[in-house]
């Protein structure tokens, strides 16, 4: 991976770091330093989920990898996998398994998956905490 791809990538975890901060102010962010070396969650702070976060140039869906990576994160810590991801000039997306959703107990995210805007995602956690 370029410094480039690493420094963006370290933008968008930061970006999406504030849109946490701004939206659930009583719990504590902070990204994880050691997932480039050991795996694991890019954010850590948010009970029982792991946070994937992803910032790209160019597209308008998120690519499959990115779950799948966001899945086997999740799995190592057995944590719910979420998936953050903006292009250039784009809102946040988040994509969670179906089952979170509908309140039920995740037990294969891979299978099924919700998309949805960030900003509706995080009224879904609020009703969570």
């Amino acid at each position: 991976m370029s410094a480039k791809s690493r420094r963006k990538g370290a933008v968008g975890e930061r970006e999406f770091l504030s849109f946490l901060e701004g939206h659930l102010p009583s719990f504590c962010f902070q990204r994880n330093y050691d997932q480039a070396a050991l795996g694991g969650s890019d954010l850590i702070g948010l009970p029982n989920i792991s946070l994937e976060i992803k910032r790209y140039k160019v597209g308008n869906v998120h690519r499959r990898e990115w779950w799948h990576q966001s899945c086997d994160n999740a799995e190592k810590e057995s944590l719910i996998p979420m998936l953050a991801y903006r292009f250039d000039r784009s809102d946040w997306q988040t994509v969670v398994p179906l089952q979170w959703m509908a309140k039920e107990i995740v037990d294969n995210p891979r299978e099924m998956i919700a998309c949805m805007p960030a900003s509706y995602w995080i009224e879904e956690v609020k009703k969570r905490l």
